[in-house]
């Protein structure tokens, strides 16, 4: 199980730059058709066909590296945890937050300094949201999301020991909550009074996330139960897993056509989350070895450094094309393969240069 872990977190970094780039694919075709000559347009992303299908169906399958990366932190903190007492749990907890912490603080600040050098400013508050609420960038809010989890896992833990099922369906409704206020917002719709309530959930990731960090310890409470039931039904699995990605694309061009946007991040939707779900038990369940892993292995090792630098990585790429080879970006499928391997290429670059630098500790604390 152990491997098959590893094996999902360099499949869920992959798919994390790729959903990132996704993004400066769908900016291109919106914002920068006047540096290219192609068929991708804006009225093409907007409609229903073999182009634009693809790109949310790889989109919506991508968003899952997030709750992949907390399952996996799920069930080897359960592992990490198990039979210790709360002091000593805290013990290793402090070290991990440590570890996660310096390289967040470091890639942030390196935002913020690229951020400044492009003219923008900060004042005091943005500052501190950006290093407390992981504002740098968009997929920053992961690494506060995660050292939340961390933080309450000693407790978390022991309560899924006693009561799994309740702290799977609380964690359901919390996260299915939490959705709501995200097809408010979709939909611009301005919730009446009696729903009011539901702005508590819009003022953290924990509530809407912590759904599959709790997964991920349950598995490693009762895997061998788990596995051995789904086995059973796992084709109904698999069956209730392409229906809720069809589903997801049927949402998607009903929310698109409603609010008017040619492009919709429906990673919050709550028929998609239930996709991210099936999707990573199916993975659980299903054969150990597909394919030699050996190499999405080791960069699922590295993935931690690879998600903090490959966001301002991928931007500075996709403007150095736009501004040098400008005809790329009508070329979608190129520009997104550039993007995805340059994301990764260079980071991975990056590390094996600082390993080889005299201070040692550059290495860890820039990649953790």
């Amino acid at each position: 199980m152990t491997r098959k872990l590893l094996l999902l977190n360099g499949i869920a970094i992959i798919l994390a730059v790729y959903h990132h780039s996704i993004y400066w694919a769908v900016t291109a075709i919106n914002f920068w058709g006047h540096r290219f000559v192609s068929n991708a347009t804006p009225e093409l992303l907007a409609n229903p066909n073999l182009f634009s299908l693809f790109l949310r169906t790889t989109d919506q399958i991508a968003g899952v590296a997030v709750p992949a990366f907390l399952f996996v932190s799920g069930f080897f903190y359960g592992f990490s945890l198990n039979n210790q007492t709360i002091q000593q749990s805290y013990r290793f907890i402090q070290k991990r937050i440590v570890y996660l912490l310096i390289p967040y603080i470091i890639w942030s600040t390196i935002i913020v300094i690229f951020r400044v050098l492009e003219g923008g400013s900060y004042s005091l508050s943005q500052l501190v949201r950006v290093y407390l609420l992981g504002e740098a960038d968009g997929p920053f809010y992961y690494v506060p999301l995660i050292i939340q989890l961390i933080i309450i896992s000693p407790l978390l833990f022991r309560a899924i020991k006693k009561y799994p099922i309740a702290i799977i369906m609380l964690s359901f409704l919390l996260q299915s909550l939490s959705t709501i206020t995200w097809y408010f917002k979709i939909l611009r719709v301005t919730p009446t009074q009696e729903f009011e309530f539901l702005n508590i959930f819009k003022s953290s990731y924990i509530f809407s996330h912590l759904l599959w960090f709790v997964i991920g310890m349950v598995l490693f409470v009762q895997r061998e139960k788990i596995i051995k039931f789904f086995e059973k039904y796992r084709w109904w699995l698999l069956f209730l897993l392409l229906i809720f990605l069809f589903l997801g694309q049927i949402e998607f061009q009903a929310l698109s056509n409603i609010s008017g946007n040619n492009w919709i991040n429906v990673q919050s939707s709550i028929i998609v989350k239930l996709f991210y779900s099936f999707l990573i038990l199916s993975y659980v369940i299903f054969p150990k070895k597909i394919f030699d892993s050996s190499k999405i292995e080791f960069i699922g090792t590295k993935s931690y450094g690879i998600y903090l630098s490959h966001i301002i990585i991928i931007e500075i790429c996709a403007r150095l094309i736009y501004h040098v080879l400008p005809f790329i970006l009508g070329q979608t499928i190129i520009f997104l393969g550039i993007l995805v391997t340059s994301g990764i290429a260079i980071p991975l670059a990056m590390m094996f240069i600082s390993k080889k630098l005299p201070l040692k500790q550059v290495y860890s604390y820039a990649w953790g």
